[in-house]
């Protein structure tokens, strides 16, 4: 069985505890014994003045912190270690805890930003919590803003300054770049033929040692890096499982996981083809000719998939979890760990982070992700070039990264709209797919605006609207500038609004109507940037007559929603404001 430096690491520490816990006898460990990897911990605020212990419960907040404070501190040690949490350190006496693991975990990451990996075990029909700490490539404070590290088998301040004297050659440290234990002799056959389909037939011609060369997988040590060992090689447990429920909360149709000693390859291939089975084909109307595309693009699922193992944390032994939602064609990727580095949800287009380079590298190699390494920007494309909702990429407590991609029938009149792109190369302009669906939801768009939505800079978006002038759809440019806004072309509408039929089930351009809720949203829009509205500027805005306009705007007066002010052509409307 192969394992990584990281895993190798991780099998020690397991090792180690577990030799202390078989020590168990009569409510006793007769090993207690710490060092610098492992130390005991037992529940703080359960013992009585008089030394009674009283019963446990699911949450202990002042227990949580005082826990998170050893975690930090043994994160901050040279290669992390282990805490027994729930037996006296003193006694060996097994106290245990009640503590949910989950809510522990969580309340951790959010004092010190560190998600420990916690496991559950039974002895002497006590429940206690084992907590597998990596060793962090930056220095960690502690709730009390201290650094401390393991000295020995106790917890030591250390200034900064020698921290990062000591780490300095860590600091730009992948460990996933390093020479694993293993060469090209303990490579897996089926990842082997696995990771050359990915790549091309044509890498068939080479021989296995100058394919895993090409990859950047062997070293010239004759090493496999441990990124390649991962990949290629067996690993001890199942890293990625697919479940398919019917409906959100509901029953399991189906479970599929690869199996422990399977390559990380041959575990992504299994689940790629488990869910090419689940994701079936719809057909949906395009140019002369049908169609067949999947549920949710088979390009999005990829990437969904793929950031949720290139980038998860890798010291944690969950796998990551892939979830399939029939009833709403709904992918669902949870991701052990949170965002890296500065990424978080409201950047996640323009940052770009790996937590291990060497690894997300490797997956370039072998042909699974792009150059930019994140594919973020090719799950908005592909989702919004079929009228799917953009993704959506959350950290949720754990914690975990969280991607979801909704599905299900194509809309006709946005796949004929994007299909009508000229220059064809802007179909996959992610982009241009941002600003055409804000527009296609939004009877205008701001640089601002468009900004925020593709997580850029003003001088982007400036950029985005620049490049969609010159961007055609039926002859017309895909944007005009209105005023100090931009609107959709008028191509473009006359495209949607010709092939929308009045009971689709993806509605768009909802905003051009006479419907009374969406004139309140158009004019409610139009104020937040703008001192009053015109009739002409709302007949611009939705499509309507001058007098249409006119009728609607009085409706809003009449209800107290807006004033007119002025006359004849200089008529304008503005917001009433209420008087105190």
């Amino acid at each position: 069985m192969v394992r990584t430096g990281l895993a190798k690491r991780r099998k020690e520490l397991e090792q180690q505890v577990q030799a202390i816990l078989e020590t168990h006898q009569d409510g006793y460990l007769s090993c207690t014994q710490e060092t610098q990897a492992i130390d005991f911990k037992e529940e703080a605020n359960r013992r009585a003045q008089d030394g009674q212990i009283h019963a446990g419960e699911r949450t202990n907040p002042q227990a949580a912190t005082k826990l998170a404070n050893e975690v930090a501190c043994m994160a901050n040690s040279p290669g992390g270690g282990a805490l027994i949490f729930g037996v006296e350190d003193k006694t060996g006496k097994i106290i245990g805890t009640e503590l949910d693991i989950d809510w522990l975990r969580e309340r951790i990451f959010r004092s010190i930003d560190v998600a420990p990996d916690i496991q559950e075990r039974l002895i002497d029909g006590q429940r206690v919590l084992v907590l597998f700490v990596a060793e962090s490539h930056e220095p960690i404070e502690d709730e009390g803003g201290r650094i401390r590290w393991r000295v020995g088998d106790q917890c030591k301040p250390v200034d900064r300054t020698e921290w990062w004297q000591v780490r300095e050659s860590m600091r730009n440290y992948d460990f996933m770049a390093q020479p694993s234990a293993f060469g090209p002799e303990d490579v897996r056959p089926a990842a082997m033929r696995i990771t050359q389909e990915w790549l091309g037939h044509d890498e068939l011609r080479r021989t296995d040692e100058e394919f895993l060369r090409f990859i950047g997988a062997l070293r010239s040590d004759g090493k496999l890096s441990e990124a390649a060992a991962l990949l290629l090689c067996s690993v001890e447990h199942v890293a990625v499982e697919l479940t398919e429920f019917d409906v959100p909360g509901g029953s399991v149709l189906n479970r599929v996981a690869g199996h422990a000693g399977d390559s990380l390859a041959e575990q992504i291939s299994k689940i790629e083809g488990a869910l090419d089975v689940m994701n079936t084909r719809v057909t949906v109307k395009s140019g002369l000719s049908d169609q067949q595309v999947r549920r949710v693009p088979r390009d999005a699922v990829r990437e969904a998939i793929l950031n949720g193992i290139i980038h998860r944390d890798w010291n944690l032994s969950e796998p990551t979890e892939v979830r399939w939602i029939d009833a709403d064609s709904t992918l669902e990727v949870v991701s052990p760990g949170g965002f890296v580095g500065e990424v978080n949800s409201s950047n996640i287009l323009s940052q770009r982070s790996a937590r291990y380079p060497a690894l997300a590298d490797l997956f370039r190699a072998v042909g699974l992700v792009d150059k930019q390494g994140v594919g973020v920007d090719r799950m908005y494309r592909s989702q919004i070039a079929l009228g799917h909702r953009p993704p959506e990429i959350i950290e949720i407590p754990g914690p975990y990264v969280r991607t979801t991609l909704v599905g299900g029938t194509p809309s006709t009149p946005v796949v004929k709209l994007m299909d009508s792109i000229r220059p064809v190369e802007r179909k996959k302009d992610f982009r241009l797919a941002i600003l055409v669906y804000h527009l296609l939801h939004h009877p205008f768009v701001t640089e601002r605006k468009l900004a925020k939505a593709l997580q850029a800079s003003d001088e982007s978006a400036r950029n985005t609207l620049q490049v969609a002038v010159q961007t055609m759809v039926g002859g017309e440019p895909v944007v005009n500038k209105y005023q100090d806004v931009w609107l959709l072309g008028d191509g473009a509408i006359r495209i949607v609004e010709s092939s929308q039929t009045p009971d689709a089930v993806f509605k768009v351009l909802e905003y051009r109507s006479t419907d009374e809720f969406q004139v309140n949203q158009t004019v409610a829009l139009w104020l937040e940037s703008h001192p009053s509205i015109s009739t002409g500027e709302l007949r611009i805005l939705s499509g309507v007559s001058q007098t249409t306009a006119k009728k609607m705007l009085d409706v809003l007066v009449e209800g107290g929603m807006l004033k007119a002010v002025g006359k004849g052509r200089a008529s304008r409307y503005e917001p009433m404001h209420s008087v105190a």
